[in-house]
């Protein structure tokens, strides 16, 4: 559940250049993929809870999916800014014991994983995840 977050190998999904976890701030990962339904439901959530509290809070997509050109409509279709990353190794889920998805995943910012959570999140519940994990008012 918690420990150390992993260092896959990243690229970001627009440019297709080698990318890192943005280490300013606690991270948020939403772990998905363009199959995965739910997944693309919860997409509007995470981009208002980036808008309202991206400066404090890091957003951050991240898929193993090949379909890149999927994943690229799917993220357009649902609006979203944050940065979307692909795990070119296939090894976070694993490396994190995600056994499904969608999976979100709570970083702080000396990152180190305070938890995770299964399943397919509303924007109160994002929220209010963070607010109590990060401690930031609303």
């Amino acid at each position: 559940e918690t420990g150390e977050l992993p260092r896959p190998t990243l690229t970001d999904l627009t440019t297709g250049k080698k990318a890192d976890w943005p280490a300013d701030r606690p991270l948020v990962i939403n772990v998905w993929a363009t199959w995965c339904t739910p997944c693309r439901k919860e997409m509007p959530a995470f981009q208002a809870v980036h808008e309202q509290l991206g400066d404090r809070v890091a957003i951050v997509g991240v898929s193993d999916d090949p379909n890149l050109d999927g994943s690229r409509k799917a993220a357009k279709t649902a609006g979203v800014t944050y940065p979307l990353l692909v795990d070119v190794d296939t090894r976070l889920m694993v490396d994190l014991g995600i056994a499904g998805l969608p999976a979100t995943v709570f970083v702080d910012k000396d990152g180190n994983v305070l938890g995770k959570r299964l399943g397919a999140m509303t924007e109160d519940q994002l929220r209010n995840e963070i607010e109590k994990r990060y401690d930031i008012a609303p």
